[in-house]
């Protein structure tokens, strides 16, 4: 359980600042953002759960407000330092695409910390072998950006992840897109591909056993394969999980769906985080 504490603020690490959110009061839920996105991503669920648990969000580095130096972190370091900060004893961690791998990273290095985990569209764990799409699609993007054609990979990352080549009949709200286009333009700004990220080692795909905590799955049926892929393997390697497949929705599924999201956390925390 944790305290109330409604604060937006900037946390001191190793080497930067990290931008934070925190209201209400009760279990701790805390955000963790997609690689294409921000803390911003979780704008409706952070107004949906804050009048009964304690929620937090954050950047990560090379994201969003956070700031950085050109140091050497590991993100999911950077987590646990922030749960210690603001007091939090344990929480369940939701983390989307990249920021389900953080998720996964802190569990295993830190499991005090964590009560559950919610892993939406989890995202490219080392040792998972790239389709021929997501070959193309870096390619392409890597392409782009040398030829510093910034809009243009920025469509890319369009296509891969959200407008997902056949769902032109079924196109994602104007405004959503348009948030999360100008979300992945900032991560350019910032670069947030910087190699600097410390990785897990060993691999969290080798010890997904040590994981005992309640896990939930959560994914788009219009995703990338890779996101398929990667679920399915998470889905065989964890002692304690479930997964939820969303149809019609591609990556950023708790944007384009939100009342369905919502409706799917809630169901895990009271199937599993009764207090």
């Amino acid at each position: 359980m944790a305290s109330e504490m409604d604060e937006d603020g900037f946390l001191a690490v190793e080497g930067g600042r990290l931008y934070y959110e925190s209201r209400g009061s009760g279990p701790a839920l805390v955000f963790v953002h997609a690689g294409i996105a921000d803390s911003s991503m979780w704008d409706r669920q952070f107004a949906a759960f804050e009048s009964d648990h304690r929620v937090v969000r954050y950047d990560m580095r090379n994201f969003g407000r956070t700031e950085t130096e050109d140091v050497a972190f590991a993100d999911w370091e950077d987590l646990a330092a922030l749960l210690h900060a603001l007091q939090i004893e344990q929480a369940v961690i939701v983390g989307a695409s990249m920021g389900a791998t953080v998720a996964v990273g802190l569990a295993l290095e830190r499991p005090e910390l964590v009560r559950g985990l919610i892993l939406m569209s989890p995202g490219i764990f080392p040792g998972h072998e790239p389709s021929g799409e997501l070959r193309r699609g870096w390619r392409s993007l890597g392409q782009a950006m040398d030829a510093g054609q910034t809009e243009r990979a920025l469509d890319i990352e369009m296509e891969m992840w959200i407008d997902r080549g056949n769902r032109r009949s079924e196109p994602v709200e104007a405004g959503v897109r348009q948030q999360m286009r100008a979300m992945n333009a900032r991560a350019y700004e910032l670069a947030s591909d910087a190699p600097n990220r410390k990785p897990l080692r060993p691999p969290a795909l080798s010890r997904l056993d040590q994981i005992r905590v309640p896990v939930l799955i959560v994914s788009g049926s219009l995703d990338m394969p890779d996101i398929d892929s990667i679920a399915r393997r998470l889905e065989r390697g964890l002692p304690n999980v479930e997964r939820v497949v969303v149809p019609n929705t591609a990556h950023l599924l708790n944007m384009e769906q939100p009342e369905r999201f919502n409706e799917i956390v809630r169901e895990f925390l009271r199937k599993h985080h009764q207090d």
